[in-house]
């Protein structure tokens, strides 16, 4: 789905969002792949969503920890109904802006087209943020457990 012909929602953070804390993270990292190759095969974008959601996958943790300000977090108890809106919109709009920012990178690759690429990157993190609390808030419950 693309808007004026270059917003373009990455609905495949859900997939990296939903993947569950306590999973090793080998598994994670093999998943993330094939699912970011079938992604790429039906996009024809060449691998550089499965770049970018694998390397979204591998700091996915420490980003975590750092918003949700929890330097010992439990990875049994881990709920993201356990925190405020706003600290997981923050998650949302970095894990975003990260993997735009890849994407556009490696999808350009010259320095010639910075402003391009940081333009894109804003826009589209914004409304992919927009878009996957947009998502959650549908498709997640909100009763604690």
């Amino acid at each position: 789905m693309r808007i004026f012909g270059y917003i373009n929602p990455q609905i495949s953070l859900l997939f990296v969002l939903w993947y569950p804390l306590r999973k090793d993270i080998t598994s994670m990292l093999i998943n993330v792949f094939f699912f970011g190759i079938i992604l790429d095969s039906f996009s024809n974008s060449g691998g550089v969503n499965t770049a970018a959601l694998l390397f979204i996958c591998y700091i996915r943790l420490p980003i975590i920890k750092f918003i949700f300000n929890d330097k010992d977090l439990n990875l049994k108890l881990f709920r993201y109904s356990n925190y405020g809106t706003m600290p997981k919109i923050m998650l949302i709009l970095t894990l975003a802006f990260i993997h735009q920012f890849i994407v556009y990178v490696l999808e350009y690759f010259s320095v010639s087209y910075a402003g391009s690429i940081l333009f894109k990157t804003f826009t589209n993190s914004l409304f992919t943020t927009f878009v996957v609390v947009i998502f959650l808030s549908i498709f997640t419950s909100t009763k604690k457990q």
